[in-house]
């Protein structure tokens, strides 16, 4: 929907929530959210739409409630609790905008459950990477698990990926536009590198501006395709479940967090804002914990300065 229409629709019917929906929709365009952020607004606000009707003021706090708890009927606690947001941020603005003199959200809390992801083990990143076979699509496919699992990168941001943006020489990638809007710097190591040089040696005659990971027929690969090329490769690999691409990056932050313990090297490579997601990851790596524990133990250390003559029965 363009500007034009936006704000047409919204003069012509400022008490329906659709065109509410659409004007909020395109104001987050306009604060540069990402693709992947309007798309989780657009979908959960037209769903509520859906549910409750058109009336913007027909949205008291009960209905809102409401709609909420009988989300949790067929939802996991931690998407109703994204509607949730997406709905508190919609109702904030509408009060911001004029539209609604009171936020319905306002008194309606929601706990979140801490969660922890579940990260594949060393030999499920292997038998994938054995899985992707020899064939051009398989070296494709090979170079691109290899990367998320190295350096962690989200899925958006490695098919953003152009061939210019890899430097072999220093080890780094260039993400463009990540979460946030914001750019930074990814790392890969030398194992990965032996995986993408080999699958860009594939490409004779790809240009620079070209992005890394394409079709057979040169078209860039979709969040869905790489989807499934995972899953497949999971099935393939024989795995009890299926590993997607967030979940090779949780391998990789905890991968990194186990042989070095450095919650910062974690958050800078992974390219978290605050060390808050880094913090989640150091419980995943409780058994490394548990064996340092286990050599350090304060007690089993007491027991061993003592004097063995004057050590209880």
């Amino acid at each position: 929907m363009t500007v034009d229409t936006a704000l047409s629709h919204l003069r012509a019917a400022p008490q329906t929530l659709d065109a509410a929906i659409e004007a909020f929709l395109l104001s987050r365009r306009a604060g540069n959210c990402s693709a992947c952020t309007l798309d989780v607004y657009g979908r959960n606000l037209r769903r509520f739409a859906a549910a409750v009707g058109d009336e913007l003021a027909a949205c008291p706090p009960l209905v809102v409630q409401t709609y909420l708890t009988r989300l949790r009927d067929h939802m996991k606690v931690i998407s109703v609790h994204q509607h949730f947001r997406t709905l508190r941020t919609f109702f904030r603005w509408s009060v911001q905008m004029g539209l609604l003199s009171e936020n319905p959200t306002c008194g309606i809390t929601m706990r979140i459950p801490v969660t922890l992801p579940r990260v594949p083990e060393d030999h499920e990143v292997r038998r994938m990477l054995v899985a992707c076979g020899t064939s051009r699509e398989g070296i494709r496919d090979r170079a691109l698990v290899a990367l998320l699992a190295d350096g962690g990168p989200r899925v958006r941001e490695a098919l953003r990926l152009q061939i210019a943006d890899v430097n072999f020489k220093t080890g780094t990638f260039r993400v463009r536009s990540g979460k946030g809007g914001r750019d930074r710097v990814g790392f890969f190591g030398t194992t990965a590198a032996a995986h993408l040089r080999t699958w860009l040696a594939q490409r004779p005659g790809a240009s620079p501006e070209h992005c890394v990971f394409v079709t057979r027929d040169g078209r860039p690969l979709t969040r869905y395709r790489a989807l499934h090329i995972l899953h497949r490769l999971s099935v393939r690999a024989g795995l009890p479940r299926k590993i997607g691409p967030h979940a090779l990056r949780h391998y990789a932050a905890t991968s990194l967090l186990k042989q070095t313990g450095d919650l910062e090297l974690v958050r800078r490579v992974l390219g978290h804002a605050t060390l808050a997601m880094a913090l989640r990851y150091a419980q995943l790596a409780a058994p490394d914990i548990a064996a340092k524990f286990a050599r350090a133990s304060p007690m089993d250390a007491l027991w061993r300065r003592q004097p063995r003559r004057e050590r209880p029965a």
